[in-house]
């Protein structure tokens, strides 16, 4: 199978990708020491945050954890599946048996390129098209699981943020309950009332932290989820142009060599046009003629008619 064309292109790695990736995770990382009691100026914002509730943000951060390494990941399987086409290109065995395993992504792929070159023979358009469809379906696939991840981020924090709106409606309520049924002196209940919002203001506390848990878990996973897309994107296109070259013409013949279709098979344009147009022209003069001719022998009937009816009458007279 030739490849001169496919010598020609150079596979982009995604380690840029991944480098941006780890960069914007160490800045996130250097947020949250900052807002951490380790840091220079220690401060127990995400702590208190956090132990407003602790099962829910623990779940939070576990989705994110499994966000982050799934986009990692992401971005990581292009790179097998760029060494295997770079090991292809550049094997000199024709049987190919010192290929490594293709990875999944593009173990279709792999196959139909190994019977081609079996045959000795370049892909059809068919194969190529098939080859695409086939990685591209795979990575919408991956594509579609980040961004449930991402979802799922957003739907836990508002499942926090409703969670601790009914705590503190449900607490708010039994207190003025409570300040209905105590008696006493004014200055007692204002004491009473001040003691007894603590618990309102504990369910804010955890709407407001799994809003910021969940939001802010969606925002770097969608970050990652970018990057991860961009290094597929480049390599899905760095593909499609080496396949290119790899793809056998298709041309149709045509018989006579002075039809409509062999011209157009050949490439010939402006034969085809004016094969068309010659065509055409034939097409709309018969259709003149053919009229004509109808509208004269009409003519003719309805003289042949005026005639007898002259007749009919002179004999009736």
């Amino acid at each position: 199978m030739a490849r001169s064309l496919g010598r020609t292109i150079k596979f982009a790695r995604p380690g840029g990708n991944i480098f941006n990736m780890l960069i914007f995770l160490l800045a996130v990382g250097g947020v949250v020491f900052y807002l951490s009691p380790w840091s220079p100026q220690p401060t127990s914002l995400l702590v208190d945050a956090f132990n407003a509730n602790q099962a829910l943000n623990g779940l939070i951060l576990a989705v994110l954890g499994i966000g982050i390494i799934y986009n990692l990941r992401q971005a990581g399987v292009i790179d097998p599946a760029v060494r295997w086409v770079e090991i292809f290109i550049d094997a000199t065995d024709p049987s190919r048996a010192r290929l490594p395993k293709a990875p999944n992504l593009i173990s279709a792929m792999a196959r139909l390129l190994l019977d081609a070159d079996t045959r000795g023979s370049r892909l059809s358009p068919e194969s190529t098209r098939a080859i695409l469809d086939s990685i591209g379906t795979r990575m919408d696939e991956g594509r579609e699981t980040g961004r449930y991840i991402i979802n799922l981020l957003v739907f836990l924090g508002l499942l926090g943020t409703f969670w601790g709106l009914l705590e503190t409606v449900n607490a708010v309520a039994a207190t003025i309950s409570g300040l209905a049924t105590t008696g006493g002196a004014a200055e007692d209940a204002v004491t009473q009332l001040i003691t007894n919002l603590k618990e309102p203001l504990s369910g804010m506390g955890t709407a407001f932290s799994s809003s910021l848990f969940g939001l802010g878990g969606s925002l770097v996973v969608g970050f990652l989820d970018l990057e991860a897309g961009k290094a597929q994107n480049r390599y899905y296109s760095n593909l499609e142009d080496w396949l290119a070259g790899m793809t056998e013409t298709v041309r149709a013949s045509g018989k006579g060599g002075a039809s409509l279709s062999g011209a157009a098979a050949e490439g010939n344009l402006l034969s085809a046009i004016e094969a068309l147009e010659a065509a055409l022209a034939a097409n709309t003069e018969t259709q003149i003629k053919a009229q004509a001719g109808q509208t004269a022998e009409l003519k003719d009937e309805i003289r042949a008619l005026n005639r007898t009816l002259i007749r009919v009458g002179g004999g009736d007279q």
